[in-house]
């Protein structure tokens, strides 16, 4: 059956906020990612109730939720039509959206239809998900998330990731199946609605918040390596403008100790101008390898994308700007015979000495991967606990904000 409205804006005209229905936007500062639902209250039970659970601390949410008594039907936008401003907003600004749905399903069968033009994080849900023992089904045609008009994937990346949830799946989530609002709102939720969101949650690449509270101090977030060669991805953020003298953040390899290491440096200047360098520190003496200026332009918030490879003597860096296209070529390669030892991988966050920045500048680190072809077995050493924690070959190596060490 069509939709009663063909946007947000229709709707707006003929229904009262907060009493047929009501917006619900919880901005998280700094949040790369953000979890929706836009059929949520009355128009598919227990959509906003899981999105708010998957969002919490970690991610922007939003939800449109029906408060009718009844009809609440009546208020559903299709995901390719609704433009209500708070959740544009909120997905305009996102890298990452995870959006989620009710549909009806085959009665008594709980599982999930999965879809949208996020593919590597499609793939990562449904691998947690699977893993929590929940049945998860590739979304047929009609729900498939994959129009780019869809709300899900208008995010920076123009992609995202649409959950469909069976009515039977939505009910395990209430006790004795109740997804009445009456007990939406009372709180009660059973263990699969935690181990559902738990398994979401669980795809989520967290950020790395590196606080900078003085000049010229290196604050390095490390993992053990078990090779030499390696080709590190990440991405970065400062939550202001450079002021006095730059922000450089860089990916480091070979890393023995605080000392000795190979980087691949982003700068963001005084100017808002973005330098990429290749740069060496051995016995404690930093020097520079090449230098590229990539014609990016710094701004608050706004992330750059790095990627480092050291092969044999080979050095190679690239830089871009989140949400455009990786550059095919490398923009700086050199060599160097220096170090040889594989040491570890990882960031380094530092302030020029001559930095005025009311302080602390706070480096956001995100999607840190070592994409090298051949990965073995690595030990993570969380140093707030001294917990270690590996991981089988194949795994991308990820930093969340407890692994790592400062030298």
């Amino acid at each position: 059956m069509a939709d009663l409205y063909a946007s947000y804006s229709e709707l707006a005209a003929a229904e009262t906020e907060g009493v047929d229905y009501e917006r619900r936007s919880v901005p998280v500062a700094g949040a790369t990612w953000c979890s929706i639902a836009i059929h949520g209250g009355g128009i598919e039970g227990g959509s906003g109730e899981l999105a708010r659970a998957v969002g919490a601390g970690l991610m922007s949410h939003y939800e449109f939720a029906g408060l009718k008594t009844s009809g609440n039907g009546d208020l559903h936008v299709t995901s390719t039509n609704f433009d209500e401003p708070q959740c544009e907003g909120i997905v305009h600004t996102a890298r990452r959206c995870l959006s989620f749905h009710g549909y009806t399903g085959t009665p008594g069968v709980a599982e999930t239809a999965i879809g949208g033009l996020d593919t590597d994080l499609v793939a990562r849900v449904t691998t947690q998900l699977q893993a929590a023992g929940v049945t998860v089904i590739d979304a047929p045609s009609e729900i498939a998330g994959d129009n780019p008009d869809n709300i899900c994937n208008e995010t920076t990346h123009a992609a995202g990731v649409q959950l469909e949830l069976s009515r039977a799946q939505r009910e395990a989530f209430f006790p004795g199946g109740d997804l009445s609002r009456a007990m939406r709102d009372s709180g009660q939720r059973t263990e699969a609605f935690d181990t559902y969101a738990a398994a979401v949650r669980a795809a989520f690449v967290s950020r790395g918040l590196v606080s900078l509270g003085s000049s010229n101090v290196s604050r390095y977030c490390l993992l053990p390596s078990s090779g030499a060669d390696v080709d590190l991805v990440a991405s970065v953020s400062t939550d202001a403008l450079a002021t006095g003298g730059g922000h450089f953040l860089a990916l480091a390899a070979r890393c023995l100790d605080g000392s000795n290491s190979y980087l691949a440096r982003i700068e963001f200047s005084t100017s808002q101008a973005v330098i990429l360098t290749l740069r060496k520190r051995v016995d404690g003496s930093e020097s520079f390898l090449a230098q590229h200026t990539t014609g990016l332009t710094h701004a608050v918030d706004r992330r750059f994308w790095i990627r480092f490879q050291v092969t044999g003597s080979t050095l190679r860096a690239k830089a871009w700007q989140d949400g455009t296209s990786e550059p095919g070529s490398w923009q700086l390669e050199t060599t160097d015979t220096d170090l040889t030892a594989a040491g570890s991988v990882g960031m380094r966050s530092i302030l020029s000495v001559t930095n005025s920045n009311t302080l602390p500048v706070v480096a956001a680190w995100d999607d840190f991967d070592d994409r090298t072809s051949q990965r073995q077995r690595i030990t993570v050493v969380r140093s707030v606990n001294g917990i270690t924690k590996s991981h089988p070959a194949g795994e991308a190596a990820r930093l969340d904000d407890q692994n790592y060490v400062t030298l």
